[in-house]
Order: C-alpha cells, then sequence, then structure tokens
C-alpha cells in the first residue's frame, strides 16, 4: 500500500562510503535515495552517531560533510539529527552544525558531560541543562531516545520541545531503551511523538512485521494516533525483523496494519503526517 514516509530516524549517513552511493544506490546499506523513493518515502532524519565510532571527532567531520554535499541533491528531503552532542561541543562550527540541525539527543549510549544514556543511572548536568535551552531557542527539538530514565526525566521537566525518534514500548517489551508509559503520556502531552522502531531486541522475540504492529498499537491506545509514528534505524543494526527487507519494506508494514482494521487516514497520520506537523508544521 502507497502511502508518503516520514522516517524519523536512520543512521545511513554512519554508513555510506559516498555521496553517490546514496544517491545513486548500492549494495551494502539498509537504504539509499534510489531505494527511498521506491518504498514511497517523502522525508528522512538522518543521524550522526559519532560518539559510537572509536574515532569520534573523524566520524563526526566525515558526516558532516556527507549531508552538506547530499542535502540539496536528495529528492527525498532530508533534515540532520545530532545523536550524542560530545563531539558537537567543542567543534569551530558548533553553532552553524545546530543551524543545520532540526533535531539532537544530548547523549548516545552511556555517559558524556551532559549526561546520562541508556546503560547509566545520571541525570542531566549542568552543562547538559544549558545546551538542552540552547537547543529549544534554537529551535532545535529535543530527542529522548537514548537518555536513561533520569535523565529522560530531566529533560521532559523542563518543558522544551521532546520527541523520541526511534522508540519502542517498555509495557510490550522490557528493556531499558525501551520508554515507558508515563514518559509516553509525557511526550504525547506536549504534542510530541514517538517513533516506532524496527531494532529487533526492542521489538521483542520473534520480532516482525506484527512485533512492529504491536508496539504501535499499544502507543496509540495509549495516547492517540497523532502521537504515533516511525523511526526505522534503517543502517542502525546488523539484522531487520522478519518482513522487512529494506526501505523499500514500507507499504509491507501499512499492508498489515490494513489487516488489522486501520483506516486509511490514521496509517497516513503514523505513515508520515504526524511527523510532518512537528517538523514542518503541518
Amino acid at each position: 500500500m502507497k502511502y508518503p514516509v516520514f522516517d524519523a530516524h536512520v543512521d545511513t549517513l554512519m554508513r555510506t562510503a559516498s555521496p553517490q552511493d546514496y544517491l545513486e544506490g548500492n549494495s551494502t546499506t539498509q537504504l539509499d535515495m534510489p531505494r527511498a523513493l521506491k518504498g514511497f518515502v517523502t522525508h528522512l532524519v538522518t543521524a550522526i552517531c559519532a560518539e559510537a565510532e572509536k574515532k569520534p571527532h573523524e566520524a563526526f567531520n566525515r558526516c558532516i560533510s556527507m549531508y552538506r554535499d547530499i542535502v540539496h541533491l536528495s529528492t527525498v528531503e532530508l533534515f540532520l539529527m545530532i545523536e550524542g552532542c560530545q563531539p558537537l561541543l567543542d567543534h569551530p562550527e558548533m553553532n552553524e552544525i545546530i543551524k543545520m540541525s532540526s533535531v539532537v539527543s544530548l547523549t548516545w549510549n552511556g555517559q558524556n558531560t551532559l549526561g546520562g544514556g541508556i546503560g547509566t543511572d545520571t541525570g542531566l548536568t549542568e552543562k547538559g541543562k544549558q545546551l538542552a535551552a540552547e537547543l529549544d531557542r534554537a529551535g532545535v527539538i529535543l530527542d529522548v531516545s537514548h537518555l536513561c530514565d533520569r535523565s529522560r526525566q530531566d529533560i521532559l521537566s523542563l518543558g522544551f520541545r521532546t520527541v523520541a525518534t526511534h522508540c519502542n514500548c517498555r509495557a510490550v517489551h522490557d528493556v531499558p531503551r525501551n520508554l515507558p508509559d508515563e514518559d509516553i503520556l509525557e511526550i504525547a502531552a506536549s504534542g510530541g511523538v514517538v517513533g516506532i522502531t524496527f531494532v529487533p531486541y526492542f521489538l521483542g522475540d520473534n520480532a516482525s512485521l506484527d512485533t512492529i504492529a504491536d508496539h504501535l498499537e499499544h502507543l496509540v491506545e495509549l495516547t492517540d494516533v497523532s502521537n504515533a509514528g516511525f523511526g526505522s534505524d534503517f543502517d542502525g543494526v546488523p539484522n531487520l525483523p522478519v518482513g522487512i527487507q529494506d526501505c523499500t519494506s514500507w507499504p509491507d508494514v501499512f499492508e498489515l496494519l490494513d489487516r488489522r482494521g486501520w483506516s486509511s487516514n490514521d496509517i497516513a497520520s503514523v505513515a508520515g503526517n504526524n511527523w510532518r506537523r512537528v517538523f514542518l508544521n503541518s
């Protein structure tokens, strides 16, 4: 089924060897522009997760350069996300990169000088709170996906615009990277969106199209269809759920929702309209 897709999280910048590999296609990544168009993807949030790399500053600079090379050539509209801000803090172009960014996560997994990511139990530092305020003033959306429970609660308590670009529901599968219901409700109350992700470990045993739908339906039943979307995490994981081959598999997701009794309007909302409201005010 054909629905325009706004995918709120992919790691393709980290895995693409050259601008041409994204623009012309390749056989290595789970996403490139030709396949994204085949899957009816219209918008992508492209993350730079340099904190996960052995040489984070080098990886950060390479991906910023890659983004600058492809953003105006891509038929799919691209948005920049910084996933873990440590490499940004002492960057000579920090202010310019913030202006380029649409959404930012203060940490990746583990702890940095801003706060605690998954695997820790620490709150935001004063430096983290100051940067969060600076980002909010600059119109950048704050993503809580990789924050630990204490740091996520700190962000939510500050009243800034928050989303979870790629998180599932802890009530459906209890792992630390999934959101507890109370945090989902706080994000929803502020008008934010939670993007259900395709990471098998976050979906639970026998990860498949059906478990993706299970998390999505819990989210919608808990809040409202207007607070639900997708953040696939393509190119962020080596393996994908059964039924997901790559970014051309989006129509299969929506065909399953149709079989489960979803209306076309509700499918269109979660496929992309909700994220368009957040990122494009539309």
